[in-house]
C-alpha cells in the first residue's frame, strides 16, 4: 500500500514539473517576442555608428621622398654581422638576456591573455554554485537544514557589436604591446653597438694619448731649460704644463669612460661581470649609404608609429563600443538546480529554468552621453598622438641623415688636415736631423699629427654611432 502511495506521489510530482517547464517555455516565448519588438523599434529609431574612422583620426600626410636621405644604396638588414662577428654575437646575447626585452615580452603575453578573456565574453558563460543552510526557531524546535546545487549557462546576444568592439580594442592594445617589444629589441641592438664601438675607439685613442703625453713631458723639460737660458718667457712653462695636465686628464677620463661602457654592456647583457671581446673593432671605412625606401613605408615599420596607430584603433573600438552600449541588451540563461533537506531529495526535486533578460540602458542617457564623450576624447587624443609621432619620426630621420652628411664633410676636412700634418711632421723630422730646428719644434709637429689622428678616430666613431641611431630610426630597414 505504501509503495502504491509513493508511486502516485512521484507521478504527481513529475506532472507538476512538466507544468512548470511548460510555463517557463511560455514565459520565455513572451519575453522573446517583447525583446524582438523592442529591438526592432530601437533599430528603426537609431542606428549604431558605422565602422568608418572619423575625420580627426586620419593620419598625417607624408612626403613622397626624403629630403636628406639618398635615393640609392644597399639594404641594412645585417649591418652588424657584416661588419664584425663579435658585435653580432654581443647583440644576440643581449636580445636573449636583456631584462627590458624580457619585460616587454611579458607585457605582450599579458595582453594576449587579456585578449583571450575578451573573446570568452562573447561565448557561453557556465556557472556552478552550491549552498547549505540551517535554521531553528528562537523559542524551541529542531534545526532545519537545506542543501542546494545549481548549474547554468548564459549567453549575451551581441546584437550591436558591443562585445566585438571590446575584443577589437583589446586586440589593438595587444598589438601595441607587441610593438613595444620590437622597439625594445631595436633599442638594445643600437645601445650594444654604441658601447662596443666606443670601447674600440678608446682602445685606438689610448696609445696616441700616451705618445702625446711623452712628448708633452719632453716639451715641458725643454721649455724649462730654454726659460732658464732666457730664450723664452716664463709664461711658456705654464702653457706647456697646462698641455701636459690636459693630456693626463684626458687619459684619466678615458679610463672612466671605458669602465662606464663596460658596465653599460653588463646591464644590457644582464650580467654584473660580462665576458667582453678583448679587442673590439671600430670599422675602418665610413658607413655606406642605405636605401631606406619611401617615407610612408619606412614609418609604417617603426614600432613607435605602430604603437600610436594601435592606440588609435583601440580608442576607436572603445568609442564604437560606447555607442553600441546605448542599445538594448538581450541575454539568455539556462539553468538546472535541485535541493532539499537531504541529498536523497535532490533526485526528487530537480528544477530547470530557461529565461531571457532584456536591458534597455537608453533610459540612463546622461551617463551614456558622458561615456560617449569620454570615448570620443580618447580617440581625439590618440589621433593627435599618432600625428605627433609620425611627424617626430620623420624629423628624427631627416635630422640623422643631415648629421651624417655633416660628419662626412668633417671627416673629409680632417683627412686633409691629417695629410698636411703628416707631411709637416716628416719635414720637421728632416730639419731636426740636420739641426735646422729644435727638438721642441719637431715635438709640436708630431703632436699636431697625433691630434689629427685622434680627431679622425672620434669622427669615425660619431659616424658609426649616427649609423646605429639611423638604423634604429629606420626600424631596421
Amino acid at each position: 500500500m505504501k509503495t502504491m502511495q509513493k508511486v502516485a506521489a512521484m507521478k504527481l510530482h513529475n506532472s507538476k514539473n512538466k507544468r512548470t517547464m511548460n510555463d517557463a517555455i511560455r514565459t520565455l516565448s513572451t519575453l522573446a517576442m517583447a525583446a524582438g519588438l523592442t529591438l526592432g523599434l530601437g533599430a528603426c529609431a537609431i542606428n549604431p555608428k558605422s565602422g568608418t574612422s572619423p575625420e580627426f583620426a586620419q593620419p598625417l600626410a607624408l612626403p613622397s621622398t626624403w629630403q636628406q636621405m639618398p635615393n640609392s644604396g644597399s639594404a641594412a638588414s645585417d649591418w652588424a654581422g657584416a661588419l664584425d662577428a663579435q658585435l653580432a654575437e654581443l647583440q644576440t646575447q643581449a636580445l636573449r638576456a636583456n631584462r627590458d626585452i624580457a619585460l616587454a615580452l611579458k607585457r605582450w603575453e599579458r595582453g594576449q591573455l587579456q585578449l583571450r578573456g575578451a573573446a570568452l565574453d562573447r561565448g557561453l558563460t557556465p556557472s556552478l554554485s552550491g549552498s547549505a543552510s540551517g535554521s531553528r526557531a528562537l523559542e524551541q524546535g529542531p534545526v532545519s537544514r537545506n542543501y542546494s546545487l545549481n548549474a547554468g549557462v548564459s549567453f549575451e546576444a551581441d546584437l550591436w557589436g558591443r562585445l566585438a568592439q571590446a575584443e577589437a580594442a583589446q586586440l589593438a592594445q595587444s598589438e601595441g604591446l607587441r610593438s613595444d617589444w620590437a622597439a625594445a629589441q631595436l633599442l638594445i641592438r643600437s645601445r650594444v653597438a654604441e658601447s662596443y664601438w666606443s670601447l674600440a675607439a678608446l682602445a685606438l685613442e689610448e696609445p696616441l694619448i700616451n705618445e702625446q703625453l711623452q712628448g708633452a713631458e719632453a716639451a715641458l723639460a725643454l721649455t724649462r731649460l730654454r726659460v732658464r737660458e732666457g730664450k723664452l718667457l716664463p709664461i711658456e712653462v705654464d702653457k706647456s704644463a697646462s698641455t701636459l695636465q690636459g693630456l693626463r686628464s684626458r687619459l684619466a677620463q678615458l679610463q672612466r669612460e671605458r669602465i662606464q661602457h663596460q658596465l653599460t654592456l653588463g646591464l644590457l647583457l644582464d650580467s654584473p661581470a660580462p665576458t667582453l671581446p678583448a679587442a673590439p673593432q671600430l670599422p675602418t671605412a665610413a658607413p655606406a649609404d642605405w636605401q631606406a625606401g619611401p617615407p610612408a613605408e619606412v614609418l609604417e615599420r617603426r614600432p613607435d608609429v605602430q604603437r600610436a596607430r594601435a592606440s588609435v584603433d583601440s580608442a576607436l573600438a572603445q568609442w564604437r563600443g560606447a555607442e553600441a552600449a546605448r542599445y538594448p541588451r538581450l541575454s539568455l540563461n539556462l539553468g538546472v538546480g535541485t535541493g532539499g533537506m537531504q541529498w536523497t531529495d535532490w533526485l526528487d526535486r530537480p528544477l530547470g529554468t530557461l529565461s531571457a533578460n532584456l536591458i534597455v540602458p537608453l533610459v540612463d542617457w546622461r551617463r551614456l552621453d558622458l561615456q560617449g564623450a569620454q570615448a570620443r576624447n580618447e580617440v581625439e587624443g590618440a589621433a593627435l598622438s599618432l600625428r605627433d609621432t609620425l611627424h617626430k619620426a620623420l624629423v628624427e630621420i631627416e635630422q640623422l641623415a643631415a648629421e651624417r652628411r655633416e660628419l662626412r664633410a668633417q671627416a673629409l676636412a680632417n683627412q686633409a688636415r691629417l695629410n698636411e700634418a703628416q707631411q709637416t711632421e716628416k719635414l720637421a723630422a728632416l730639419r731636426y736631423e740636420v739641426g735646422a730646428i729644435a727638438r721642441a719644434d719637431w715635438l709640436q709637429a708630431r703632436n699636431a699629427r697625433l691630434a689629427a689622428e685622434q680627431e679622425a678616430i672620434q669622427l669615425r666613431l660619431r659616424q658609426w654611432l649616427n649609423q646605429a641611431a639611423l638604423h634604429k630610426a629606420l626600424a631596421g630597414a
